[in-house]
């Protein structure tokens, strides 16, 4: 069977979702071959897959951006029409391939709709891995929320109806998806999120948690609570922050790490300046920039505690990254975090927007050590059985199997 998965973004979180996904997939019998961003961050990794880094977009996640509305709205007008552009050319890349399978990600925007009925005329089977039941709306002026209209719904509607095949995580998220788009319900697979063992062949072993520790300014033996992804108003930061005056309060030696890529909804001076007027200067840490991959994995470690104190969510990437290096974990029960985290079993959860709740929490598990180690091992354990990539490729061909087979019989 072969496969061509196309991942707009050559950066960041879905690439290497996308990576890890066409080697597993590889691995259990298929011929995969990944079109890309020409600015791919994994190509120092070995594949057992052919990656096609075709498309010319840009920088996701760019170091700094431009402070100018003016500026930003002229880029945003280029960019869409580059980013319609580089679909024509994934679909004249998958025209000339021929694949059984044509596999997408993410579907960003509505407008999507006509791009993806060229990519879909390529192959004989067209499938979607659907991250976000409703779209997140992250741009300038937004809420930074995932939101769906009633003109978007009908666009959605009509591009899912145009699958063969919908993979969505966890059951909490089909649910979800068969109650906003139920016409296409009977297209619906349910799969987990796979672990993320990718970061640990990207680890650079130069750095460590005494390299980060140093970066900060934080002392050896203070306790980390650490919050790591796309820093955004739907993550609940604003109540992390209040919380944490509570939780320093009563850990006097407790510091507030917070790291990942800034969306525009999220305004990095305006939360140190909340920060220092609650009095938490010195005992809190943004660091909002893209962080590399190669250090992923020693950012995790250094957290004696990782918080997702999320307000809403489908499912978290960063959540899998901190069960996959079995991190004591506290977050919220939101989405599908229900179904990877085991309130007292191998984590943490507790109610979206109770602030008391998650200084609770947080206090508790960095003043019992023993109870963080044994949560932080079980979360580990379920990273490498439950959510192993090997059953989810497996899940995934056994549906393009019988795709192809009821397509042969209707012959």
């Amino acid at each position: 069977m072969r496969i061509a998965l196309v991942e707009l973004a050559g950066k960041g979180g879905l690439i290497h979702y996308a990576y890890q996904l066409s080697s597993a997939m590889q691995a259990a019998g298929a011929e995969v071959t990944l079109i890309t961003d020409r600015n791919y961050e994994l190509e120092a990794l070995p594949h057992s897959f052919e990656v096609r880094p075709v498309l010319r977009l840009w920088d996701p996640k760019p170091a700094s951006d431009s402070p100018h509305a003016m500026v930003r709205r002229m880029r945003r007008a280029a960019r869409a029409a580059r980013y319609y552009r580089e679909w024509e050319r994934a679909a004249r890349e998958l025209r000339g391939m021929g694949p059984d399978v044509v596999q997408l990600g993410d579907i960003r925007f509505a407008t999507d709709l006509a791009a993806i009925h060229r990519v879909g005329r390529t192959a004989p089977i067209l499938a979607d891995i659907c991250h976000n039941v409703r779209p997140f709306s992250g741009g300038e002026g937004s809420t930074g929320s995932f939101h769906l209209s009633s003109i978007q719904r009908r666009f959605y509607s009509r591009i899912y109806r145009r699958f063969d095949a919908v993979f969505v995580h966890y059951e909490t998220n089909r649910r979800e998806f068969e109650r906003v788009f139920p016409e296409s319900s009977p297209r619906v697979h349910q799969i987990v999120h796979g672990n993320e063992r990718i970061f640990d062949q990207l680890a650079d072993p130069d750095v460590t948690p005494a390299t980060l520790r140093q970066r900060l300014g934080i002392r050896d033996g203070v306790k980390v609570v650490l919050f790591f992804g796309t820093l955004s108003r739907y993550k609940g930061l604003d109540l992390l922050l209040r919380a944490f005056r509570s939780v320093a309060e009563r850990v006097p030696e407790a510091h507030l790490v917070l790291a990942g890529f800034p969306f525009s909804d999220f305004d990095p001076g305006e939360f140190r300046a909340q920060a220092a007027s609650f009095g938490l200067g010195e005992r809190v840490s943004l660091v909002p920039q893209y962080i590399d991959s190669r250090e992923v994995r020693v950012w995790i470690g250094m957290g004696d505690v990782v918080v997702f104190p999320y307000r809403s969510v489908f499912q978290s990437g960063a959540l899998h990254l901190a069960c996959t290096f079995g991190s004591p974990i506290v977050a919220t029960r939101v989405g599908a975090n229900a179904e990877l985290i085991r309130d007292g079993e191998n984590g943490l959860l507790i109610r979206p927007d109770d602030e008391g709740a998650l200084a609770d929490a947080l206090v508790r598990l960095l003043e019992d050590e023993a109870l963080a180690r044994r949560l932080g091992e079980a979360v580990g354990r379920d990273a490498e059985t439950y959510l192993s990539w090997d059953g989810v490729a497996r899940t995934m061909l056994d549906a393009y199997e019988s795709l192809i087979e009821k397509r042969r019989d209707a012959r």
